[in-house]
């Protein structure tokens, strides 16, 4: 069988027509979901900011060298004082061979971090908007890969899922106390279009797959070939020519 351009075109347009309505699926649903409210950001409490004239803070330079707080081996490269509900707190990074935290109460000086399953729980219901239960909560205490929802963040860090329409799971770091990220139904449509536009099905984020590659190639050139098709046809296209003129039959 002769393989023509025209069947050239049309067979490698079955081969790759598929990923190409993906793509534009894909891409139809990225722009008709607001980047917010997939991230779950319009349902985010705004907090209100404590009166730190109101509470007698320690000097935070006597915790620096706490041996309780700071490892033999660790040095704090940068502290911040910052609102943990209804309390002011001391955040330390620390780093040795890899950079850690530590939540330091700083009024009483205890040590809060890692965070209980409670205080976690409380923080992401004061993050949230809408009225919601905890359903349940779960430590993660290895970093997470693959498709998952919470896939390269940090740990260890609750995965807390409130009772919420949305299906909202709002994840806390551990060691910090602070909201990590949020997901939702709207996020894990959108993740997994995201997937199909990728071509990535197992950690979804990878741009340079060498399936990715190919394909979108083909792609280029199926609609390359379509126009080279359309011009080589048009050129080849007979003119339609006026017939003789009809007689005038009038008197």
């Amino acid at each position: 069988m002769k393989i023509t351009s025209r069947l050239f075109h049309r067979w490698l347009s079955v081969v790759i027509g598929v990923q190409l309505l993906l793509w534009t699926v894909s891409g139809l649903i990225f722009s008709w979901n607001p980047i917010k409210q997939v991230r779950g950001e319009h349902r985010i409490q705004d907090q209100e900011p404590l009166d730190l004239s109101a509470f007698e803070l320690l000097d935070s330079r006597s915790l620096l060298t706490d041996p309780n707080l700071i490892p033999a081996d660790a040095s704090v490269s940068e502290y911040k004082l910052r609102q943990l509900l209804d309390r002011p707190v001391l955040e330390l990074t620390l780093q040795n061979s890899e950079t850690s935290h530590v939540l330091v109460d700083a009024v009483s000086g205890e040590r809060l971090s890692p965070i209980s399953r409670e205080l976690a729980e409380a923080i992401a219901l004061s993050d949230f908007s809408e009225p919601a239960a905890v359903i349940r909560s779960e430590l993660l205490d290895q970093p997470e890969s693959g498709h998952s929802e919470y896939r390269s963040k940090e740990t260890p860090a609750w995965k807390v899922e409130l009772d919420h329409s949305s299906g909202t799971v709002i994840y806390v770091s551990a060691n910090r106390g602070q909201v990590v990220t949020r997901r939702n139904n709207r996020w894990r449509l959108f993740d997994f279009f995201w997937m199909l536009h990728t071509m990535d099905y197992e950690g979804r984020d990878n741009f340079n797959s060498w399936l990715l590659r190919i394909i979108s190639s083909l792609g280029v050139l199926s609609v390359l070939t379509g126009y080279w098709l359309w011009l080589k046809t048009g050129k080849k296209r007979p003119r339609k020519t006026k017939g003789p003129a009809a007689p005038n039959s009038s008197l």
